[in-house]
């Protein structure tokens, strides 16, 4: 290869490093999401409890949240994030091929939780693309929302179908085909051009990072009802809403259609947020109102009566989640310089993964000493909670820029 080859290689590297970037990201939550629509149904073919089932559930939310923050920092250390975007696509590849080689519950576990380790890298991911649009991050985080929304409809739907089809091992093996692929193109991926900062690569400097962070009242009480949202998101669709629906008759090729819709939903919900909703409405208003009807939802899930009521509980449960997310995610990342927004959207996201282990923690826990319908009724009661201490504590937007 000449010289004038490589040359105009490296242009277009940088020219289009934003959608290659985009690209990657769509294919790193297609290999994660092929196979969780069904992975309650699939726990209990091999013999796991439903307390089990919530324990490997989270699993997947315990490696990211004691991951998020340490690899954020180290990120903001190094000044490097290209790195680590090829550790999660690894990362990611691991879990899937270990998942489809196995149906021992312990390892199940472990290869559940490396897929939570391979998401914990998805700061970093974030971090380089908000580095690439630094000039608008609020579009920034709509694009990372809508490629991860995107990636996960693709593969729910298909790993869905797959597996009906062909059994589990098959839409495990789907994925990983997703994150070899998203691997390779990793390598031709410029890192960031984020001009390196003495002050920034130093321990001490680090930690004043932390300190920022922590001072942010945006990103403190935005990261606390994340958790709590994530909370709710991984009790029901995420969670135990498919083990419901399978206990009730629902075949699995309905299921993928039915967290897919819950999907597509998310989609749509971040669509509105970013250029409608936040056009007529405080931000603080659309969470509290969202907060509740997730609430209510939960109440909803034991009174279905048929697939299609469990369709709309779903369809409504992803509105209601990513609305809140999307914001919350903003609110926490968006006034931090960009030498710091690794270790911000770190904090994030290490706070909101406390959700998603103890969502499907308890609810399993609870099913396993009652039934699945009393444990959707307590996170509803949670939720409940939520919405009061929002109502107090939570500040406008306006008092979070400051």
């Amino acid at each position: 290869m000449n010289i004038d080859t490589i040359s105009r290689l490296d242009d277009w590297r940088f020219r289009n490093k934003g959608r290659l970037l985009l690209v990657i990201a769509t294919l790193f939550w297609m290999g994660l999401y092929t196979y969780p629509s069904l992975l309650t149904p699939y726990l209990e073919d091999v013999g796991a409890s439903l307390t089990q089932a919530g324990l490997i559930l989270g699993g997947y939310g315990f490696t990211q949240m004691i991951l998020r923050l340490p690899l954020g920092i180290w990120s903001d250390f190094l000044q490097k994030k290209k790195v680590f975007v090829i550790a999660g696509l690894a990362s990611a590849l691991i879990s899937v091929l270990g998942l489809m080689l196995t149906q021992e519950i312990f390892l199940i576990f472990i290869f559940r939780a490396l897929g939570g380790v391979a998401a914990a890298f998805w700061v970093q991911m974030s971090a380089l693309y908000m580095n690439y649009n630094v000039e608008n991050s609020t579009a920034a985080v709509s694009h990372l929302g809508l490629v991860n929304s995107g990636g996960t409809i693709i593969a729910t739907f298909i790993g869905g179908q797959v597996i009906a089809r062909l059994g589990y091992q098959s839409g495990f093996g789907l994925g990983a085909i997703f994150a070899g692929m998203g691997l390779v193109l990793c390598f031709f991926l410029p890192e960031d051009k984020l001009a390196p900062n003495e002050e920034v690569a130093t321990a001490k400097s680090v930690l004043e990072g932390l300190k920022l962070s922590i001072k942010n009242q945006g990103l403190i009480w935005g990261s606390i009802f994340a958790a709590v949202s994530q909370f709710l998101t991984y009790s029901s669709a995420q969670g135990f809403v498919p083990q419901y629906a399978s206990n009730h008759g629902v075949s699995a090729s309905q299921i993928s259609i039915m967290v897919t819709i819950n999907t597509i939903a998310r989609f749509i919900a971040i669509v509105l947020v970013s250029r409608i909703l936040l056009r007529y409405f405080r931000p603080k208003q659309i969470l509290l109102v969202s907060m509740l009807i997730n609430a209510f939802l939960l109440f909803a899930i034991p009174l279905a009566q048929s697939y299609m009521s469990l369709v709309i509980i779903m369809f409504l449960l992803g509105l209601v989640s990513a609305t809140q997310m999307t914001y919350f995610m903003d609110a926490a990342t968006s006034h931090m310089p960009a030498e710091r927004r690794s270790t911000a959207v770190g904090f994030y996201q290490a706070a909101y993964g406390i959700g998603m282990v103890a969502g499907p923690t308890l609810t399993g826990a609870i099913a396993d000493v009652s039934t699945l319908s009393s444990a959707f009724l307590v996170a509803g009661f949670i939720g409940l909670l939520a919405v009061g201490l929002m109502a107090w504590k939570l500040p406008d937007r306006a008092a979070i820029q400051s």
